[in-house]
């Protein structure tokens, strides 16, 4: 029932989310999730309390102040923690594998008490002082992303690295894009890439364990201009079209556009750097 309730909660976000401008943010009213920029924003909110000594006035309202501001930290706490349980991991929700494993519950908590704070405090009008919190996907995904299943470390890129500097610049390819933008997909903080024989064509083998965690298998973006286009893919990348999307996390593509990737990944290494985007609706 836990499993199904989530699930129903992370779907509803992000249709939400498809209906905005950015599909890539997922926004609730406790802050928002953005797998583009791999960062969790939760805010917390508190009232200012009016009590005054008329001895010491100006005392008792910098006291009420810092009161107010630790309890709309720990809102702000809390909400984390409800943004991170809906954060769509591989498929599975954070919360599940919360759910799953005592340890990565109390290892993600203790990850959300050092979250640093996003801006400045915010002093409503309504008497509320306003505080929002940050914590980065990368954090989430050292405690997440398991040690097996991913390129050894220690690999050698001698191979491609050869053919990528035999090869003339401006024939280079610098990244993979997959357009997403016809059908429905959300963004995964570990999706996969599969072909229409349902092979593997992209996913956590094809790079190193650091690499997952701190760049992140896929970028996101929603159109060619999009800043996170040349960061992440460069500027002469081939674009392929997504044929279907499993689950709505995991994308497939054509056996003929499979083959494409694979020969690029040959000849200049393109998947082991984690150069792959998705452009979103």
């Amino acid at each position: 029932m836990y499993k199904l309730v989530l699930k129903y909660v992370v779907l509803v976000a992000s249709l939400l989310a498809a209906n905005s401008p950015s599909s890539s943010v997922v926004r609730t009213g406790e802050g928002f999730i953005d797998y583009s920029n791999r960062v969790i924003v939760s805010r917390g909110t508190a009232s200012i309390s009016q009590n005054e000594d008329s001895r010491n006035g100006f005392k008792m309202i910098e006291k009420n102040l810092k009161i107010s501001k630790g309890e709309a930290k720990a809102q702000a706490r809390k909400n984390m923690i409800g943004l991170i349980k809906i954060v769509n991991f591989d498929g599975r929700t954070v919360g599940e594998i919360m759910y799953e494993d005592p340890l990565t519950q109390r290892r993600v908590e203790t990850l959300v008490g050092s979250a640093y704070q996003q801006g400045e405090i915010e002093y409503l009008e309504r008497q509320e002082v306003a505080i929002a919190l940050a914590v980065k996907m990368s954090g989430l995904a050292e405690i997440l992303v398991d040690a097996g299943g991913h390129l050894n470390e220690n690999i050698s890129q001698s191979t491609f690295l050869m053919t990528r500097n035999a090869t003339p610049k401006s024939e280079r390819i610098s990244g993979v894009i997959i357009d997403a933008r016809n059908i429905y997909h959300i963004p995964a903080m570990v999706p996969k890439i599969f072909n229409e024989e349902n092979k593997l064509v992209y996913g956590p083998r094809h790079y190193t364990r650091s690499r997952s965690i701190n760049r992140g298998p896929m970028g996101y973006a929603h159109n060619i201009d999009d800043g996170n286009v040349r960061r992440r893919v460069g500027e002469n990348p081939i674009v392929i079209e997504a044929l279907s999307s499993e689950d709505n996390t995991n994308l497939t593509i054509s056996n003929l556009d499979s083959e494409r990737v694979r020969d690029v990944e040959k000849r200049f290494g393109l998947l082991t750097n984690c150069k792959v985007l998705v452009l979103l609706k």
